[in-house]
C-alpha cells in the first residue's frame, strides 16, 4: 500500500519526513538521501550504504546492497522448503 502524506516546505526549504516511513526505510538522523527530478515530479529515495533491519508486517527486512549473488543460494532454500512441505502432505 502506498502511503501519501500532505506536508510542507519550511522557510529553510526542508520537509518532514513522517516517523512511519523514516523508520520503514530505516532512515536515522544523518541518514543520506537522493533527490531526483522525475517527469511528474520529485523522488525522494534513500541512500543505502549502511544495512540496516526493519519489521514489515510481522516479517525481519534486511536492507541492504548483496555482496554476493544469492540465487543459487535461495534456489536451494526454496526446493528444500518445498521437499519439506511436500513431505508433510504425504498420504
Amino acid at each position: 500500500m502506498t502511503i501519501k502524506i500532505k506536508t510542507k516546505i519550511d522557510k529553510f526549504g526542508r520537509i518532514i519526513i513522517p516517523k512511519k516511513i523514516r523508520n520503514d526505510f530505516g532512515l536515522r538522523i544523518n541518514s543520506e538521501v537522493i533527490l531526483e527530478e522525475g517527469e511528474n515530479g520529485i523522488i525522494v529515495h534513500p541512500e543505502i550504504s549502511i544495512p540496516f533491519v526493519t519489521d514489515k508486517d510481522g516479517i525481519i527486512v534486511v536492507c541492504s546492497e548483496p555482496t554476493e549473488d544469492f540465487r543459487d543460494f535461495l534456489k536451494e532454500d526454496r526446493e528444500d522448503r518445498i521437499k519439506k512441505i511436500a513431505k508433510d502432505i504425504s498420504f
